[in-house]
């Protein structure tokens, strides 16, 4: 065999490797993910379905960090399973997206109906992603990095006063400095007496 009729053997055996995959990405596009997600049991079987399959997983935060529901019942929907996927996924940029997607629909939450009180909505959001994230520190210190991202085109005041508030509760406290008092006395070494 020669080099030139082992590289056509070896497109031909690629191309057809490759349509399956091309055939199961295109199946992946077509999930109708709001009615797969519209019950808790949806819910838990998408979830369910994410662990054993990273490119579902992928498609199913991307879908679910750009998603406009149209009603409120696929808006908790929503933001259930935004919240649950975010506890179990270790995929930084899943992280990211999904944050990224809770507090742009919180956003137009507050732009959409005045009766939301924005430090309100912002104590909400923030309660939610920590209860997701407590026992990963690095996915909260996310959520401050996008509503930083996100102020910088904000020109709604009740939008500016949401991001204020969250940035507030999200940010890592200070430092906090010993008194220079305390500090000498508690590093003084003591020295023995007699010498």
């Amino acid at each position: 065999m020669t080099n030139s009729s082992i590289g056509s053997a070896t497109s031909r055996v690629c191309a057809l490797l490759a349509i399956p995959v091309i055939i199961w990405a295109q199946a992946q596009r077509n999930v109708d993910f709001a009615g797969l997600i519209r019950t808790p049991a949806g819910i838990q079987k998408a979830l369910e379905r994410c662990d054993g399959d990273p490119v579902f997983e992928t498609a199913l935060a991307n879908w679910l960090e750009t998603a406009q529901p149209p009603s409120p019942e696929e808006r908790e929907a929503i933001r259930q399973t935004s919240l649950r996927l975010l506890q179990d996924t270790r995929d930084r940029q899943l992280v990211l997206g999904l944050i990224n997607g809770l507090l742009r629909r919180a956003l137009e939450d507050v732009k959409r109906d005045p009766a939301i009180v924005p430090k309100q909505q912002a104590q909400a959001v923030y309660a939610d992603i920590a209860k997701a994230v407590s026992r990963q520190r690095s996915k909260a210190k996310e959520s401050a990095v996008l509503a930083y991202a996100l102020a910088e085109g904000v020109t709604d005041a009740s939008q500016a006063g949401f991001l204020k508030d969250f940035m507030n509760l999200a940010e890592p406290p200070a430092a906090r400095r010993v008194p220079a008092a305390n500090a000498s006395m508690s590093t003084r070494i003591p020295v023995a007496s007699g010498q």
